[in-house]
């Protein structure tokens, strides 16, 4: 069993799970999302991952940030869940709400031409497509630094691998992408 730190070692948001789910429900969704590919998973996989950070919260031993574990459990979670099911490639064409809207249309126009904007959103959705065709670990890697903007030392902690195996997933992800696109955009 893993010891448990102490309280001033902790974060207080440990002590509030509901702060904490607000605080990272949608972090979690979000990312769940971009590696399972659509709505209904990614909801189940939150719901069963903020249950694992409920029910391990007594481990958490703050030796790490407290979103690092977070998205460390969600990470496999995920990756556990592709594996699992073997998910396929799914498309940003299917409807993400009871809606029927896709994520074409709630990208907002930010754009003067609403024909470049209708561009730079098809080649956004052909990249997060082509993503989540890549390995799991590869997908992960790429996400968490094109996404949410995180350093290859935080995604390191996150995957638990080495921050070198951070640098040649992305270079790997990257080159794959780039030959996958090359005759698409």
């Amino acid at each position: 069993m893993m010891a448990v730190g102490t309280e001033s070692e902790r974060p207080a948001q440990v002590d509030d799970f509901r702060g904490l789910l607000v605080e990272y429900q949608n972090k979690v969704y979000n990312q769940a999302y971009r590696m399972l590919g659509n709505h209904e998973d990614a909801e189940e996989a939150a719901q069963d991952i903020f249950l694992k950070v409920y029910h391990s919260l007594e481990q958490f031993r703050g030796e790490s940030k407290l979103s690092t574990w977070i998205y460390r459990i969600t990470a496999n979670e995920c990756i556990s869940r592709l594996r699992k099911k073997q998910i396929g490639t799914g498309s940003f064409d299917e409807p993400i709400d009871s809606e029927g809207r896709t994520l074409g249309d709630i990208i907002p126009d930010s754009g003067p031409d609403p024909c470049k904007t209708l561009e730079s959103t098809q080649t956004a959705e052909i990249i997060r497509d082509h993503v989540r065709r890549l390995p799991p670990d590869w997908a992960m890697a790429i996400s968490l630094y094109h996404f949410d903007d995180l350093s290859y030392d935080e995604i390191a902690d996150i995957m638990n691998i080495p921050r070198a195996t951070v640098g040649i997933y992305i270079m790997r992800g990257r080159r794959r992408l780039a030959k996958w696109l090359a005759g698409v955009l």
